[in-house]
């Protein structure tokens, strides 16, 4: 069985009591800042990247922002993110906005997937979508909300990527083919996540695994070839 974290700021080590094939089936997307990159690229644990500037550090962005759009073709950088707009933390939300914007259009640019962080800005994040009509995949990355929002944003063609902490209502609400788990920067293992979502969702944990699979072979084909 093939696991796969999505969204992680430091790939967990396996825990030591897990079975042994299973230790060796998971598939992580670790999340770096640009220049963050340079550091980690070389690292043989960090094989699969997601680069982004986030909206907390969107003020004097531009020389991360410059430097994304040198290094975000690599191939191993396979989503562009966390990028997106947060009301609670970071500059005002007109700054954080041109900067999102941007990486919208990189992400278009490079037909890579975008990793959201949005807190509390539903709206304008709606807004953006509507505005660029993006052809790549959106996905919002440690959903927690209500079951309400997450149907009006599935209506709007947004995935979902849950960790630990997540509202049971709403993730019944979504079709397994939007679905997708990350452990963020949480202590609580990749499979413990997956167990949780299993139990949630009523369904064995293979089942899951092997739609989630599906799902990232259809949004991130590198990462299965790569085991192929």
């Amino acid at each position: 069985m093939d696991l796969y974290d999505i969204h992680t700021h430091d790939a967990p080590s396996p825990n030591p009591d897990d079975d042994e094939g299973l230790r060796q089936n998971i598939t992580n997307i670790v999340n770096v800042y640009p220049l963050g990159f340079e550091y980690a690229k070389d690292n043989d644990n960090y094989p699969w990247f997601s680069c982004g500037v986030h909206p907390w550090y969107s003020e004097d962005a531009e020389p991360q922002l410059k430097f994304l759009k040198e290094i975000a073709g690599d191939p191993r950088i396979v989503a562009i993110g966390e990028a997106g707009l947060d009301k609670l933390k970071g500059p005002e939300l007109t700054i954080q906005q041109t900067l999102f914007e941007r990486q919208v259009e990189l992400s278009e640019q490079l037909q890579k997937p975008l990793i959201i962080h949005c807190v509390k800005a539903w709206d304008e994040l709606l807004h953006i979508k509507k505005m660029y009509k993006p052809r790549q995949p959106w996905i919002i990355h440690g959903y927690k909300g209500k079951i309400e929002l997450a149907k009006q944003l599935l209506s709007h063609g947004f995935y979902f990527s849950v960790n630990d902490r997540f509202n049971d209502d709403a993730i019944r609400a979504i079709p397994l083919d939007r679905l997708f788990c990350e452990t963020d920067i949480s202590e609580i293992s990749i499979e413990d996540i997956y167990n949780e979502v299993a139990n949630t969702l009523e369904i064995p944990i293979d089942v899951l695994a092997s739609q989630i699979e599906n799902n990232v072979r259809i949004m991130f084909p590198m990462l299965v070839l790569s085991k192929n």
